[in-house]
């Protein structure tokens, strides 16, 4: 049972409707599986190198700044975690 958030009472003259106010926590999106047509097992995806077409754990990739075509520099987490967060000025 969703617990009450707030509640309350609106009033018109002699009329009173109580109001309680309760989280939503039902999930009713639907989620679809890939899957091979011709036998029904469950297709993955894998993370497979460009350049010598072998797969590659999560432990082996990094995140890098493209320059320009085929001009990667790469960037280190302790180098994002340095940089200055962004400032807008409405």
């Amino acid at each position: 049972m969703p617990s009450v958030i707030r509640s309350g009472a609106i009033s018109f003259g002699l009329v009173t409707i109580l109001i309680r106010l309760q989280a939503a926590t039902e999930d009713h999106s639907i989620r679809f599986r890939r899957i091979h047509l011709e036998d029904m097992g469950r297709v993955r995806n894998r993370t497979v190198c460009e350049l010598d077409s072998e797969e590659v754990t999560s432990a082996e990739i990094g995140k890098g700044y493209e320059v320009e075509k085929d001009n990667v520099i790469p960037i280190s987490d302790d180098e994002l975690a340095e940089m200055p967060l962004p400032i807008t000025v409405r």
